[in-house]
């Protein structure tokens, strides 16, 4: 599925320049109608990841943050920054506190588990960043709809899309992991808990209070 035929995907690095990215970023944004589009089924890859504690990843690579407006740059009209509890490196962490119950379910030495979470949470903030999916849940969350309904749609439709690249992201990570040599249902559950934990909680922009 794909925000109105397409995500925002700016290529440009975190460190290069701020007006071409933020170009880059209006020219793919299109502010009318989320268009649907059904989401085939996902073919899992094999995988597997590990145990850290959400306090330990949320503080690494602060500085990878993707954030065109904090070096100053303002924004194209109807483009909103990221949202406080939907950044990248905070959907990053839900999928790895997901994938860190399944690592203690299975048992995985508490080492490997710790080096492949990092690893996990370098390749989703990665991901996350070369989409710009922090400014897109923001910008399709906070523009204005004529039908409230729409909203609520759109964050659906959010929370599937993102947990598929979630789940292609995690898969990238573990094809060279020694994790990638267990079970294909320990990989499979390692790959659904992380494209749900990025589910979970972008759908918590459905709740009332959010």
């Amino acid at each position: 599925m794909r925000l109105n035929g397409t995500t925002v995907g700016a290529n440009a690095s975190i460190t290069g320049n701020a007006c071409c990215r933020t170009k880059g970023l209006w020219s793919r944004l299109r502010l009318n109608s989320l268009i649907p589009i059904a989401l085939g089924a996902c073919v899992l890859l094999p995988a597997t990841s590990s145990a850290l504690q959400a306090k330990e990843i949320s503080m690494q690579d602060n500085q990878g943050q993707n954030s065109s407006n904090a070096a100053g740059t303002k924004l194209p009209d109807g483009v909103f920054p990221p949202m406080k509890g939907y950044t990248n490196q905070e959907l990053a962490t839900a999928a790895c506190q997901s994938v860190d119950k399944v690592f203690k379910e299975n048992n995985i030495d508490p080492t490997l588990a710790r080096e492949s979470l990092f690893d996990l949470f370098n390749h989703l903030t990665a991901a996350y960043q070369a989409n710009d999916v922090d400014y897109q849940i923001s910008t399709w969350y906070q523009k204005p709809y004529n039908d409230p309904s729409a909203r609520t749609e759109s964050v659906k439709a959010m929370a599937k899309e993102f947990n598929a690249l979630t789940i292609r992201a995690a898969g990238d990570a573990l094809i060279k992991s020694p994790l990638g040599n267990l079970s294909r249902d320990f990989q499979r559950s390692y790959l659904q808990s992380a494209g749900l934990g990025v589910q979970n909680l972008i759908e918590t922009l459905n709740k009332p209070g959010t």
